[in-house]
């Protein structure tokens, strides 16, 4: 059984808990180890697989079989089928990346609010990598990535629910290169953190500092006067953000200025005849 990565007692109590033989193991196979924690007074869940198809869809599984996933926090050494946007495939070496989901109950947010989360998240993961990286600055790249240097690092992956004008359950799933060194060619040029800086990570010690910095941002939500400083840390951190770049609109190639981003989590840009730009995910790519 691994050991859970640990700070201090003051912000993690765990005990273990062996879990293969559960109603649970018939939904997936067997599986690796379990504790649980405590963070911010919430008590949390916290489950490890060897192997799994996506831990994401492990979590909604949970969730359609009609177990309570509140505060479930699920991480795995490999992902068979691992997901990015749409039909995007997450690629990630056994044993050197992050590949872990957290659930949230957002109940305290409105719905027409939900991007906040989206921006929650990342400045969480941030927070984190500017502790390791004070002179690198990763961004995020809009919608649900992190760049560095024009290279992804990471990705994320929201699945919410809504309940009427509110937020439900929502499962974040967060797939992070850390110490991986090669790469098939893909398109999104990956790049870990292993490479940027030349040492490899402890992925323990990092996966805990995450789930703590990611569960301490989102419960900042909970004050809506919190929303603005967010809003304009995520802005300060996106890439392009003020800048001219290059895109892909319906086939065409367009030169195009990013003005930000609209309350739904939409991109605002204009071109060079000062006509406005608004799209929604997936109706725009950025040419890198």
């Amino acid at each position: 059984m691994s050991n859970p990565p640990t700070e201090n007692k003051s912000d993690v109590t765990s005990y273990y808990n062996n879990r293969n033989n559960d109603h649970q193991a018939g939904l997936l196979g067997k599986r690796g180890s379990a504790w649980f924690f405590s963070l911010k007074n919430e008590m949390c869940k916290w489950i490890h697989f060897d192997c799994i198809d996506s831990t994401n869809a492990y979590l909604q599984r949970l969730q359609s079989a009609g177990e309570n996933i509140d505060g479930y926090v699920v991480s795995a050494d490999f992902q068979t089928l691992g997901k990015g946007m749409g039909k995007n495939n997450w690629e990630s070496e056994k044993n050197k990346n992050l590949t872990f989901s957290i659930v949230f109950d957002m109940g305290f947010l409105n719905a027409s609010d939900q991007f906040l989360l989206s921006q929650a998240v990342p400045m969480g993961i941030l927070s984190v990598f500017d502790r390791h990286l004070p002179k690198e600055q990763p961004c995020v790249k809009w919608p649900n990535d992190i760049y560095f240097d024009g290279k992804k690092l990471g990705g994320i992956l929201i699945n919410s629910t809504i309940c009427g004008d509110k937020m439900g359950k929502s499962i974040v799933g967060i797939g992070l290169n850390v110490n991986q060194l090669h790469f098939n060619n893909w398109p999104t040029r990956p790049i870990s953190l292993c490479e940027i800086t030349g040492k490899e990570w402890d992925r323990n010690l990092l996966l805990h500092d995450l789930v703590k910095a990611i569960g301490e941002e989102v419960m900042l939500l909970k004050d809506s006067n919190s929303h603005e400083a967010l809003q304009k840390k995520y802005l300060e951190r996106l890439f392009r953000y003020m800048k001219w770049g290059n895109y892909e609109v319906n086939g065409l190639s367009l030169r195009l200025y990013l003005d930000g981003i609209d309350p739904f989590g939409r991109l605002m840009l204009h071109d060079e005849d000062g006509l406005r730009h608004l799209y929604e995910i997936k109706q725009i790519r950025f040419l890198i």
